[in-house]
């Protein structure tokens, strides 16, 4: 069993958020950085659009009076609201036993997530829907290799990028219901209200509806981290960003920032 890094870094904002995992994933592919399961939430609320997402229908005043930032993420995919959610992030690479196949390593980390679900009571599965979405800038309508779903809706979505053989995968896990400030994000949307209020419900759901009460959340990193170990076959040691790390992190946020 091999020892990984352990870090929780708290509530940040979303450019920093960002920064620390780009860093810690450059970083370890230089080897300055061991392996490392992270877990992070956001203040203020944001939105991060996946890094292809050049257009949307949301609405950016609605955003701004709501107090939510907008921010794009190193990854692919769709927009992700982090506001009642938990972040993980994962970056490792095939010397750790990270799969060199995206998929096959979407599938080893899912599992992970998987086992800690089960851990907190929620069976689960991996999401294999193939139909387009009819609202196409939510992440959480979509269901792809990576997501996680529960009796058909989905509460878990993640994404992946690699840096020469180093992998970073984060993704977000829904605490509990965000529905109606999606609604009012997507008051550009081209479907109706009504037709959006239904398809949210339908597809999306929260950790808080599938288990049938609120999660602390110390009690949902505490399972996650311990279905990871499990399938990761690693110990994990708390620990802290290194000086170097913080000074990356710093500067990729800085430099999204000025774009």
């Amino acid at each position: 069993m091999s020892t990984w890094r352990l870090l929780d870094t708290g509530m940040l904002p979303a450019s920093l958020n960002m920064g620390i995992d780009q860093a810690l994933l450059q970083l370890h592919a230089r080897g300055h950085a061991p392996p490392t399961l992270r877990f992070y939430q956001w203040h203020p609320p944001a939105i991060s659009l996946g890094y292809f997402q050049r257009r949307h229908t949301f609405d950016l005043a609605a955003c701004r009076s709501l107090g939510i930032n907008v921010v794009r993420r190193p990854t692919g995919g769709r927009a992700v609201l982090h506001q009642g959610d938990l972040t993980y992030g994962l970056i490792a690479g095939i010397h750790e036993g990270i799969p060199s196949s995206s998929t096959s390593a979407y599938r080893l980390i899912c599992e992970g997530l998987l086992r800690g679900f089960r851990n907190l009571g929620i069976e689960a599965e991996l999401g294999r829907e193939k139909v387009k979405p009819t609202q196409p800038d939510v992440c959480f309508l979509r269901f792809v290799i990576g997501d996680i779903v529960h009796q058909g809706k989905k509460f878990a979505g993640s994404a992946q990028m690699w840096c020469a053989s180093s992998l970073l995968q984060h993704g977000s896990i829904i605490l509990e219901p965000q529905e109606e400030i999606w609604e009012s994000l997507l008051a550009r949307s081209n479907i109706s209200p009504d037709s959006l209020r239904a398809n949210l419900k339908v597809r999306m759901t929260s950790l808080q509806e599938a288990g049938g009460h609120k999660l602390e959340t110390g009690e949902v990193k505490a399972a996650i981290k311990k279905g990871m170990a499990e399938i990761l076959r690693a110990a994990f040691e708390p620990g802290e960003l290194s000086p170097e790390e913080w000074a990356l992190a710093q500067e990729i946020a800085e430099r999204q920032a000025e774009d």
